[in-house]
């Protein structure tokens, strides 16, 4: 998934994930991936009314040092049962990209939906 300012990931509450991302510089026309080759990327899941400028409050934050194809742009994204065992509903996140712990090179905005598992079966 290419994510964007307008780019919704839909989770399942409880549920481990693994999501597929492409980051672009969209401060570019027209948008290029961001090359993740030696970065990291810190992914910050906060409600919508979340306006802090530190992650204290945030409901996920992933740290992803190893990346599927970094010149392109893409890394793995994954959650635990344990991370995404959130409120339902919907959240805004999104990933910096750090050369190092004081230098980011971009961010990328997105959102995510948490949604409930239907089945529910036991056997």
């Amino acid at each position: 998934m290419i994510c964007g300012e307008t780019d919704t990931i839909e989770i399942r509450q409880g549920n481990p994930a693994s999501i597929e991302l492409t980051l672009e510089d969209i401060s570019v026309d027209p948008a290029v991936p961001i090359d993740l080759t030696g970065k990291t990327v810190f992914i910050s899941v906060k409600k919508l009314n979340d306006f802090r400028l530190d992650d204290d409050e945030a409901l996920i934050k992933s740290e992803i040092i190893a990346h599927t194809t970094p010149y392109e742009g893409i890394t793995s994204w994954t959650l635990t049962a344990a991370e995404t065992l959130i409120p339902l509903g919907r959240y805004k996140a999104d990933a910096r990209v750090y050369t190092d712990l004081t230098d980011y090179d971009n961010s990328v905005t997105f959102y995510i939906n948490v949604v409930p598992v239907v089945t529910r079966r036991l056997t």
